[in-house]
């Protein structure tokens, strides 16, 4: 059983990205996922997602981002089929008011656990919401693509975008505990079966 996490680099003149670095901390703490971290780049980032997913065909998909201005970690909801951009990505593009793709559904629900996942890290003290609003930046983009993508070819498995506030308002090491046991809610559908006892 497969999961797939993926975080994006930096941007916007920073040198760091919280959900790089709560991936760098997972990938220590969740052994054996698999890992993308994504550049903010409107082209590129969709187009590695989706060609992550087709390789590693995961069995759960959880999507990073950093959200500034957010003291909780918030669970997205929904995607929306909508780019507006409040600054350029690292390419300089900058889309005002277009679809992500014509003819799509206007939104598309997140496939986690939600509210098992919610419920966990509040009992924990973790500060953590729902959220349905993404913006409509790369972390919005990336997530719908990923849904929309799952299921245009009827790939039925929990899949979503988290994000995270910024590394100076809620430090890397309490970001990872918290998303460890979002992960741990998947754990029955990703963990590796036990080795088998060799025969004598």
């Amino acid at each position: 059983m497969k999961l797939l996490v993926t975080a994006f680099g930096p941007f916007g003149g920073r040198e760091l990205n919280a959900s790089s670095l709560a991936l760098a901390g997972l990938r220590k703490t969740v052994p054996g996922i698999h890992t993308r971290v994504l550049p903010v780049d409107a082209v590129i980032a969709p187009s590695r997602l989706i060609q992550a997913i087709r390789l590693i065909q995961p069995d759960s998909l959880v999507m990073l981002g950093e959200a500034g201005g957010s003291r909780e970690i918030r669970l997205e909801t929904t995607a929306w089929n909508e780019l507006a951009f409040r600054i350029p990505d690292i390419a300089g593009r900058q889309y005002t008011a277009r679809p992500i793709r014509r003819d799509a559904p206007v939104s598309l629900p997140s496939t986690l656990p939600l509210a098992e996942i919610l419920e966990r890290l509040v009992s924990l003290g973790h500060p953590v919401t729902f959220s349905d609003d993404p913006g409509r930046y790369l972390c919005n983009q990336v997530f719908f693509r990923a849904m929309d993508h799952l299921a245009r070819n009827g790939i039925e498995i929990p899949a979503g975008f988290i994000h995270l506030p910024l590394e100076s308002d809620f430090p890397t090491d309490p970001a990872v505990a918290a998303l460890s046991e979002a992960l741990a809610t998947l754990t029955p559908r990703c963990e590796p079966p036990p080795p088998q006892r060799r025969r004598r």
